[in-house]
């Protein structure tokens, strides 16, 4: 018994371990504008919150511990543009709004609750996103 759940746990951990490697490589780009928003203090929460909340759920749902669907594997070549893209706009567009709510409302929390609010649902839907995008590719005009 303790077993099985040490091969679960380990299982997981390596599961989270690639999501962060891939959410971090893939999202460089977003993460060198936020480096310029302001400000600094607010934006570095929200970002590294939401950095984390999309590398733990990436890795999470990737391991079918919650049923969302399909995911691709973390070196899946032809939809490498497609998460680039969609990770960069849930860590881009949660760090800001977290960091907007932050300084709107003057509670520190809010930098961190916002993008773990918004994060996890987006993220949720990425394998539906991801067949509606391929079934639109595949239309002929």
């Amino acid at each position: 018994m303790l077993s099985k759940s040490i091969e679960r746990i380990d299982r997981w951990l390596d599961q989270v371990f690639f999501a962060a490697w891939e959410v971090s490589v893939l999202v460089i780009p977003t993460l060198w504008f936020l480096l310029a928003a302001t400000p600094p203090e607010a934006v570095s929460l929200s970002g590294l919150t939401s950095l984390t909340v999309s590398a733990l759920a990436v890795g999470t749902f990737r391991g079918e511990y919650f049923r969302t669907g399909a995911w691709p594997r973390p070196g899946h070549l032809p939809t490498l543009p497609i998460r680039s893209a969609y990770y960069s706009l849930v860590v881009g567009g949660t760090a800001l709004l977290g960091s907007a709510v932050q300084v709107e409302f003057g509670a520190f929390w809010l930098g961190i609750l916002v993008p773990v609010m918004c994060a996890l649902p987006v993220l949720a839907a990425f394998p539906r996103a991801l067949s509606r995008f391929e079934s639109v590719s595949k239309l002929t005009l």
